[in-house]
């Protein structure tokens, strides 16, 4: 805008994003009077059509009472929120949760409510209700099966945004609108889960876990008898298994024998380890610099004394137990949509690897954490479980990881005794209430 258009006297307004904000701005100038505000619009198109009305009410308003009706002060509550202004609300009232959301988290939950509100084509929260969720998810379906997509695939991706989404109308959140006068009501909550519950985790085989455990020397050591590479492949595409892949190892024993998460194993320290008065092992996951566990609470998780002398046999960096390019400092203001991993090409091999030993999984590296939980439910049941994984419920370890290794069996004999046992007691029972 030249200095001649400014003197002039005409009514200029330019529309800008300022940093760290998805709205338009609006900048006007008027015979002299600057002012900028926020049109509360992400569109341009919107953002042009706000920024007109505005324009038209000052000539027939007047400058300061046009910007007194049209401008909204940060606190100020809609009684009809937009899904917008809806989104900008919980950003402001989720920082005095009890366990405040991450940045990231809290924007992945707002994009998903966007992404369920595009979909169903609402504009605002209060037209959002159960019907229009069904809407989302039958459009969703559609689309996904049409791109030929695997079932399992398209529900836990489904399952995810719905779950996502949700996350802005918690308890605590809908106590949060309330404290402000705004009252909503969740629409994420009752029948709308209906036909995309995802299936509990269904362990792998026993002679497939034997047969991975057995052939983990050879992905430390390499194996003379394995293929080389084929060739015309780029070079992040290339594996080749003769050569030894000891950080993919590292991370094999930390998944499959300590059922650490991919970004855990990624970021895990050697000071996590540590030894009790009595000589047992153990290691706590824990926040550092670089990392933040997902529940954001430490947990602490045995560690057999094989599966240690392995890690050390294999050990080739001080601070971390697998190597790789030193991390940079966790940034809690920066949101990031995928985790950056130390140990990429490395996480990488390890899922090819584990597909040429015949793990189907989409996310093979998932799956060895799934194992673990199985095993470790089977064994010592769902309680240790949920801590050894870092669980916030019980309830995900039993729908989502926690499937049985082996299954018991009960003979006739067995089921004839308890059923006696079932009977004496209920006749006992009858008795006290008799007398």
């Amino acid at each position: 805008m030249s200095k001649k258009e400014q003197s002039t006297g005409a009514n200029i307004f330019k529309l800008e994003k300022q940093k760290g904000s998805k709205y338009y701005s609006m900048r006007i100038m008027l015979r002299g009077k600057r002012r900028r505000f926020s049109t509360g619009k992400s569109s341009v198109k919107e953002a042009k059509l706000k920024a007109r009305i505005i324009m038209a009410d000052i000539q027939s308003r007047g400058f300061d009472a046009a910007i007194k009706v049209h401008s909204k002060r940060r606190d100020e509550i809609p009684a009809d929120p937009s899904i917008e202004e809806f989104g900008e609300l919980y950003r402001n009232i989720s920082t005095s949760f009890d366990s405040p959301p991450s940045r990231p988290t809290r924007e992945r939950y707002i994009r998903s409510l966007e992404r369920v509100a595009d979909h169903a084509k609402v504009k605002r929260v209060s037209r959002l209700d159960e019907s229009k969720v069904d809407v989302f998810k039958r459009k969703y379906l559609e689309a996904a099966r049409k791109d030929g997509r695997n079932e399992d695939s398209i529900k836990t991706t489904l399952n995810g945004i719905l779950r996502n989404a949700a996350g802005l109308f918690s308890e605590q959140a809908i106590h949060g609108y309330l404290r402000q006068g705004l009252i909503v009501n969740s629409p994420f909550s009752g029948a709308q889960m209906k036909g995309v519950r995802m299936k509990s985790y269904s362990p792998m085989s026993r002679d497939l876990v034997a047969s991975i455990w057995k052939s983990a020397a050879l992905l430390r050591d390499g194996d003379e008898d394995a293929d080389a590479p084929e060739e015309g492949l780029p070079a992040r595409d290339t594996f080749d298994f003769r050569e030894p892949h000891r950080d993919a190892y590292a991370l094999l024993l930390m998944e499959l024998g300590l059922g650490l998460r991919r970004n855990e194993a990624d970021k895990c320290q050697w000071d996590w380890f540590f030894t009790d008065r009595e000589g047992r092992r153990y290691i706590e996951v824990r926040e550092t610099p670089f990392f933040l566990p997902k529940s954001k609470q430490s947990r602490v998780i045995p560690v057999e004394e094989a599966l240690w002398d392995a890690l050390v046999e294999v050990k080739s960096n001080e601070e971390f137990v697998a190597d790789g390019h030193y991390p940079s400092p966790r940034d809690p203001e920066k949101e990031l949509k995928s985790a950056v991993y130390r140990c990429d090409r490395d996480h990488r091999t390890l899922v090819v690897w584990l597909r040429k030993m015949g793990v189907t999984d989409p996310k093979p590296c998932h799956t060895l954490r799934k194992e673990f939980g199985s095993y470790i439910a089977t064994s010592f049941g769902l309680f240790h479980a949920q801590k050894f994984l870092g669980h916030s419920s019980p309830n995900v370890t039993s729908d989502f990881y926690a499937g049985l290794t082996e299954l018991p069996s009960i003979s006739p004999s067995q089921m004839a005794k308890v059923y006696e046992k079932r009977k004496r007691k209920q006749k006992r029972r009858s008795q006290g209430r008799k007398s």
